[in-house]
């Protein structure tokens, strides 16, 4: 099969690899797209401790089914040719952490084109148990966005945010417009958000959210004009610098909550004593729960939520430029590379 391999830090190569063969309880899964991750371009780089030079990246994908490996029982299969996607998250599930409902943080995780190879190739394997069927769905390519929208739904459920209230999202990449989706279908009112790439700042306000400064002083004081001197009732820092996480600690109203969200910066200082005098709740939220995967599929697919940013189509092959062209800064909501074999 041909595949995109990660030759070194910086480089990916375009090789043909052995097609792999799928073990017991795996199924392996023709892929038609594959999405590139915002976290994928750290390990592009060399600065995400994950992924390493010869592995094959891609969780974010949707595939046809192609063959099972022994011990599948005929009623766990699907015919050949069915559209798929899959949770790229596996989980011990024995663990302390699996029993007590934490498989998203499971210590012997294992992910999808991050510990494995993944799917920016012709093959991927996959758990049979990890599949979800999506050619039942009026909008199939909707479902290379399960993975993040999972992301997205953890998130909004890690805070206290309810029907009628006020949100703000700092940063409107993929996951940022994904948090305004999710809060705009929950209900919420009053939905804000801050960019500084002005290229996704459409995509953000077509889903009704208002722009707000990425300054913080500027936007603590636009968010406390809108929202009666009080502040937003959640914040959600979609982008991880020390930065926007001191801006989301103070954009929270008294009593409101924050969710630390992206994975930019290691390191971080926040106003502690300010939060606790305003008893700010502040939380993080990482991956999803196969539950909530198996949602995202399902309100992808029946156009409940909406992914409205950019989305550019590519070959496999071209899958070194568009790395470059993102790190850089490409506006693109989501860049989806596809098999030379297998485009449509």
């Amino acid at each position: 099969m041909q595949a995109l391999v990660l030759g070194d830090v910086g480089r990916f190569d375009v090789v043909t690899l052995d097609d792999p063969v799928p073990g017991p309880g795996e199924v392996r899964i023709a892929v038609t797209a594959s999405g590139i991750c915002g976290s994928e371009l750290g390990g592009f780089l060399g600065t995400d401790g994950l992924r390493k030079p010869g592995l094959v990246f891609g969780h974010e994908f949707v595939g046809a089914v192609d063959a099972y490996g022994p011990d599948v029982p005929p009623d766990r299969q699907l015919p050949t040719g069915t559209l798929v996607t899959a949770n790229p998250l596996r989980s011990c599930g024995t663990c302390p952490i699996c029993l007590g409902g934490h498989g998203n943080v499971c210590p012997q995780r294992k992910l999808l084109g991050g510990h494995v190879h993944g799917s920016n190739a012709d093959l991927v394997v996959v758990p049979v148990d990890a599949v979800h069927r999506v050619d039942h769905l009026p909008d199939l390519g909707s479902s290379v966005f399960a993975e993040p929208t999972a992301c997205a739904l953890r998130a909004v459920g890690r805070t206290r945010i309810r029907a009628g209230g006020s949100a703000l999202v700092l940063g409107a990449g993929p996951i940022g417009l994904l948090l305004l989706e999710v809060l705009r279908a929950k209900g919420v009112e009053q939905l804000f958000f801050t960019e500084r790439v002005h290229g996704r700042v459409a995509a953000a306000e077509a889903g009704g959210a208002k722009r707000l400064s990425d300054r913080p002083e500027e936007l603590v004081r636009q968010i406390k004009d809108v929202t009666g001197g009080l502040g937003a009732d959640a914040v959600f820092d979609a982008v991880g610098s020390a930065d926007t996480r001191t801006a989301a600690t103070l954009a929270a109203r008294p009593g409101g909550d924050v969710c630390f969200v992206g994975l930019h910066s290691a390191d971080g200082m926040l106003p502690l004593r300010d939060l606790i005098r305003r008893e700010v709740a502040c939380t993080t939220s990482f991956a999803y729960s196969p539950a909530e995967f198996g949602t995202a599929v399902e309100l992808l697919g029946r156009g409940d939520l909406v992914f409205r940013g950019e989305i550019v189509h590519a070959d496999l092959t071209a899958g070194q430029r568009w790395y470059e062209e993102l790190i850089k800064g490409h506006p693109a909501g989501k860049v989806v590379l596809q098999p030379s074999a297998r485009r449509t």
